[in-house]
């Protein structure tokens, strides 16, 4: 009989609790990590470690973002072997990733890379949407992230990101141990369901970095919205790029960065 260890999202493990200054042997889970390997048209692009979950549209959303295809009819056949951690793809015209630029590995856990044309790319058009959220929804539908992962309240090792339609609360959420991974298979998943992304807003338990905001523009997301801070690249790009960063949600409040014109208060503003 094997003793192998089925793979889902999280593992049972025995840890030893410090408490009262005794100790005690105490059953929890961790959350899985695995390393994904990419091949595209028999080209080895990258190893990325992630969330065992959503793989597929992990896989459209980060070759999306990278630059690799340019929408979802470009990948032809997709395969992934799960014994192996590899994911096989077949897209319509290969760009080889040197041609892309110097690599760019991201900040945050799980690691990520970013190519210098995409971000360049990304930059060059602001995103003209005249979208306007109602900003007690933009709170209320960070409340549902925050509270909607079994995954996260059960390891606390992964980050959450979902997408808002004009505010209303998500229909989905994903979870994985890279905030940017999470995003990349949000996207992923927009791509598959063919979602206008015009009226949406992207929402993240984790900092709004520059790679996040790249991704973000590459499918012309219009706002970003975090329970955490943006970093300065970020806030200084989204002028750039006519994207509005809402950062540090709290229960009766956040802080809008960039573009504030789309956030809809129905007070008076004080000055």
């Amino acid at each position: 009989m094997s003793t192998e260890i089925p793979f889902g999202e999280m593992i049972p493990y025995t840890i030893t609790r410090y408490r009262d200054n005794h100790m005690v042997d105490e059953e929890t889970v961790v959350a899985v990590e695995i390393p994904l390997t990419f091949v595209v048209n028999g080209h080895e692009i990258a190893t990325l470690m992630c969330t065992p979950s959503h793989l597929k549209a992990y896989t459209y959303g980060f070759l999306f973002t990278s630059g690799l295809i340019k929408g979802a009819e470009d990948i032809l056949a997709y395969d992934c072997n799960e014994k192996k951690w590899r994911v096989d793809v077949t897209v319509k015209h290969f760009v080889d990733p040197e041609l892309l630029g110097q690599r760019v590995y991201t900040s945050g856990c799980g690691k990520g890379v970013m190519y210098t044309s995409m971000m360049e790319l990304s930059a060059r058009h602001p995103i003209d949407s005249q979208v306007r959220i109602d900003g007690q929804k933009i709170i209320a539908a960070m409340h549902w992230l925050q509270n909607c992962s079994d995954l996260h309240n059960q390891t606390g090792g992964v980050h959450s990101a979902a997408v808002s339609l004009n505010g209303d609360l998500p229909q989905f959420h994903i979870d994985d141990i890279g905030r940017h991974n999470a995003v990349d298979k949000i996207i992923g998943t927009l791509m598959l369901n063919q979602t206008p992304s015009e009226n949406l807003v992207l929402l993240s338990t984790g900092r709004i970095s520059s790679e996040i905001l790249h991704k973000a523009r590459r499918l012309c997301i219009p706002v970003l919205a975090s329970r955490g801070a943006p970093t300065h690249q970020s806030v200084l790009l989204a002028k750039e790029m006519g994207i509005t960063i809402a950062g540090f949600i709290r229960r009766t409040n956040f802080a809008v960065f960039t573009h504030p014109e789309r956030i809809i208060a129905h007070g008076t503003k004080i000055s």
